[in-house]
């Protein structure tokens, strides 16, 4: 899909639902299971792309229309659930009102196993480059799913705490763990005169991580994350096939305040994959995700626990 000359845009919500048995106490980590957690939160999350063209050298960035989106999480147990809506008096809520963004994602921590999915969909592209005027393009479209297997070799480190969900890292501790990603990306241009095609990309990877929690004091953690992995791409462009060598990057932070009942703070994550491929075109992919943060916890009602229970029987968890 040749889009040098126009410029796009791309923009998604995020939702969460994470789910873990924890039957072994550790003097590591604190569970929160028997808590409800509700939490509020404001976030700005996008998929960049960035297409260079070898044969000229031409750079086109297609860029979502960043939106600001306030939501609540609800969390007890193995259930989890979230809602938002990006409300219109945030600025760069105003503009581009025919463009979409939808996405879902979940982690399961079975043990020490990672298990994480996700989905994107956006519509309303903008592709900027240097020396063309800014085009935006509103049928121009994009759609990610895919995810990450991964295992976690130290069991003093938890991976939920880092996004404070109901666990607190009582004594710092960081763990090496390796990931496969597995992602179908697609940009589908057929709406677009301009643009009449599609194009989408396969890609695996392994990636070697270390994550480390940082218990500051009492009731505050810094934890940070970094992954560099490789593996292949297979390129599917208007019905010309290739693949690629593909190389990925994944960087997280966060940082915050973490009782017993109230906690808080700021959430980060970033990954850039690479795809170098003999089409004339390489492309950049770029996740990028911020949130703040605050919740309570409280304890939940009888009738919660019993239906729970019950639930949990039934699907044998």
């Amino acid at each position: 899909m040749d889009v040098r000359g126009y410029i796009g845009g791309l923009f998604f919500i995020c939702g969460g639902c994470f789910a873990q048995q924890d039957s072994i106490s550790n003097p590591y980590i604190q569970y929160f299971d028997d808590k409800i957690s509700v939490q509020l939160y404001m976030h700005q999350t996008s998929n960049d792309f960035m297409l260079k063209y070898t044969e000229d050298n031409t750079v086109v960035d297609v860029e979502p229309n960043k939106k600001t989106t306030l939501g609540v999480a609800v969390q007890y147990d193995f259930i989890s659930f979230s809602i938002g809506v990006a409300p219109r008096f945030f600025a760069n809520n105003k503009d581009r009102k025919d463009s979409k963004m939808t996405s879902f994602g979940f982690n399961f921590f079975p043990g020490q196993w990672v298990q994480h999915f996700d989905f994107y969909y956006q519509k309303g592209i903008s592709l900027k480059a240097d020396g063309f005027e800014d085009v935006y393009l509103p049928g121009l479209k994009t759609l990610k799913i895919g995810g990450s297997t991964g295992y976690v070799f130290n069991e003093n480190f938890s991976f939920k705490a880092v996004a404070f969900q109901n666990v607190k890292q009582l004594k710092s501790a960081g763990s090496f763990a390796p990931f496969v990603s597995y992602y179908y990306t697609e940009l589908n241009g057929k709406k677009e005169p301009q643009l009449g095609g599609k194009a989408y990309f396969i890609d695996v990877a392994l990636s070697p991580s270390y994550n480390y929690n940082l218990v500051v004091a009492k009731n505050f953690l810094i934890a940070a994350g970094a992954s560099f992995g490789a593996g292949f791409s297979y390129i599917n462009d208007e019905g010309e096939n290739n693949t690629a060598f593909l190389t990925q990057v994944t960087l997280s932070l966060s940082m915050g305040y973490n009782s017993d009942t109230f906690y808080g703070g700021l959430y980060s994550k970033g990954r850039v994959s690479n795809h170098n491929t003999s089409l004339g075109v390489n492309m950049n992919d770029t996740i990028g995700y911020g949130t703040l943060f605050f919740g309570y916890r409280f304890g939940a009602p009888k009738v919660v626990k019993e239906e729970t229970q019950k639930i949990k029987d039934i699907i044998k968890i």
